[in-house]
Formats: structure tokens, C-alpha cells, sequence
């Protein structure tokens, strides 16, 4: 039985440092500039997306190209509301530019676009 307990919890362990991994933040570690400029560029176009622009918190922004080898800007993003309370964060998909950028909340069947530029 202590075999067991020790066992279930070294693998919520290993699970939650995986996730944690998972979030790390690439606009921050990577020092490649063409990516930072067009990480820079998707965060802008994301915050034209929300009510309270000023108030984005990022996580988990990096640098991907898709299938068809386009430049995406992919993360999360949590804002202010329109009550001034925080949503929660949402995933975002953006090629820089406001009309070329999607988020979770905005997108009916938004998992076929994070899949198609963004794993």
C-alpha cells in the first residue's frame, strides 16, 4: 500500500512539473531577435483583441511555424473584462497582425487552429 501512495504521488508530481514545463514562457528565454521581434508583434495584435488592453498578462508566448511553414506567435493570454475582473487565460494564435490574429474565446472550433500553427 506505501509502494502504491509513494508511487501515485511521484507521478502527480512528475505530471504537474510537465505541465509547469509546458508553460514556460520562450519570449523571455530565447535571445534569436527575428523571434523576439515577431513574438512582439503577435503580443500587440493580441492586445487590440481585448477590452483592457493595458491589463494582458502573458504566458506560455513562443515562436512556432506550422504545417505550411507560416510564422505564428502562439500562448495565452489572460485581461480585464468589462466588469475590470480577470477571465482567466485563453490560448491565442497570431501571424502579427490584428485580422490575423485568433482567440480561444472568439474562434468556434479553435483546436483545429492551434493544432494547425501552433504544435
Amino acid at each position: 500500500m506505501r509502494y502504491f501512495a509513494l508511487s501515485a504521488c511521484t507521478t502527480l508530481l512528475i505530471a504537474a512539473f510537465g505541465a509547469q514545463a509546458a508553460q514556460k514562457d520562450y519570449y523571455d528565454t530565447t535571445d534569436d531577435g527575428k523571434k523576439i521581434a515577431w513574438m512582439s508583434k503577435g503580443r500587440e495584435a493580441v492586445k487590440t483583441k481585448l477590452k483592457d488592453p493595458d491589463s494582458a498578462k502573458f504566458k506560455g508566448v513562443y515562436f512556432f511555424r506550422g504545417e505550411e511553414g507560416v510564422p505564428m506567435t502562439c500562448g495565452a493570454v489572460n485581461s480585464k473584462n468589462s466588469f475590470g475582473g480577470y477571465d482567466g487565460f485563453q490560448r491565442f494564435v497570431s501571424a502579427g497582425r490584428p485580422n490575423l490574429t485568433f482567440l480561444e474565446e472568439q474562434v468556434k472550433g479553435f483546436d483545429g487552429v492551434w493544432q494547425k500553427f501552433c504544435e
